[in-house]
């Protein structure tokens, strides 16, 4: 091992137990790890991949360092690919020159070059559930010591990101990947528990989708499916890193947002709505459909109970279709 990895190993797995051990979104802290990873080793470029639920693909989850690829588009089956050559053997991969190796597969969209790479299984309970890769646009970047070092990351976080993995299955529903009514019922109350120990804000947006019916009756469920999936997908990309977003039922959705009163709840709200209806939805032979959603915003007051903190939201949010709908209302 170098000198200069040396002194930096320690720092490094600090880092990751503090990450393994947060409240982190997995993506976050899988992506962080890989960038660890980077800075460890000197790789351009490393991403971690999980086997999917029926264990036949790896699908991308972070990544630090890919340029233009869109990362839920990577995807090798088990056996394709170096990634899939190696989660398959559960053995490790070092190529000094991708070009001179047949295992690896160039993706047609990936505008990240790679000259040379490792690959690290990760093991879980004996179980391999993904694979670790690193990447560089120059032959011969890595040395055996860089796959060890990997190696021995991936063998630290495997099992915490296996459980993480599985707690994210138990609580995620399963179509949209929001968080499902079970895991609001078990962490509004302790964000509520927060704010009265920090004494700080906490505020609720419930968030229906206008008119939703009408996708479903015209296009049928199975587009009406792949349509609330995005709108979850915007509605994510529109609330702060510490919000939740839950499908609360149908097509309503339930964003948590502590650390904010009204007036700052009522802003991610309105970003939610704008990001919702800023562009079409495609739903298929070359037909684009718009869509709205209207949201209710309120903010938890001393005393009130969860159940009493949604009613007020769903109130507001009431007032919003009886206002025309495609708006954010805040309770009184």
């Amino acid at each position: 091992m170098k000198p200069e990895q040396l002194a930096k190993l320690p720092a490094v797995l600090f880092e990751i137990g503090k990450l393994v051990g947060s409240d982190l979104d997995p993506g976050i802290l899988l992506s962080r790890i890989a960038e660890l990873v980077c800075q460890l080793i000197g790789a351009k470029a490393c991403s971690v991949m999980l086997l999917d639920a029926e264990r036949k693909r790896l699908l991308a989850k972070a990544a630090y360092g890919l340029r233009t690829e869109r990362l839920h588009t990577l995807s090798f089956a088990v056996g394709e690919g170096v990634a899939g050559w190696v989660v398959e053997r559960g053995e490790p991969a070092l190529i000094a020159d991708v070009d001179k190796d047949s295992r690896f597969v160039a993706l047609p969209a990936n505008q990240t070059p790679i000259a040379s790479m490792l690959c690290v299984p990760l093991l879980a309970r004996g179980e391999r559930v993904g694979v670790v890769t690193a990447t560089s646009d120059h032959i011969n970047a890595f040395h055996p010591d860089d796959m060890e070092l990997v190696r021995f990351i991936s063998t630290t976080i495997a099992l915490d990101i296996e459980n993480v993995r599985l707690h994210r299955v138990a609580v995620t529903d399963p179509l949209t990947g929001a968080y499902n009514r079970e895991f609001l019922q078990q962490r509004l109350p302790q964000e509520i528990e927060a704010a009265i120990d920090r004494d700080r804000p906490l505020s609720v947006a419930l968030i229906d989708v206008d008119h939703f019916k009408a996708v479903n009756d015209q296009y049928g469920h199975g587009i009406g499916d792949v349509v609330l999936a995005e709108v979850a997908r915007r509605l994510r990309s529109a609330i702060r890193g510490g919000d939740l977003l839950v499908r609360y039922g149908g097509e309503e959705f339930l964003a948590v947002l502590p650390k904010a009163d009204a007036g700052r709840a009522w802003e991610v709200g309105e970003r939610m709505r704008q990001r919702v209806c800023e562009r079409a939805f495609d739903v298929g032979d070359g037909l684009a459909l718009l869509l709205r959603i209207s949201v209710g915003i309120a903010q938890w007051r001393i005393g009130e109970t969860m159940p009493d903190l949604i009613e007020r939201a769903d109130e507001a949010l009431y007032g919003a279709k009886q206002r025309g709908r495609n708006r954010v209302e805040v309770a009184p």
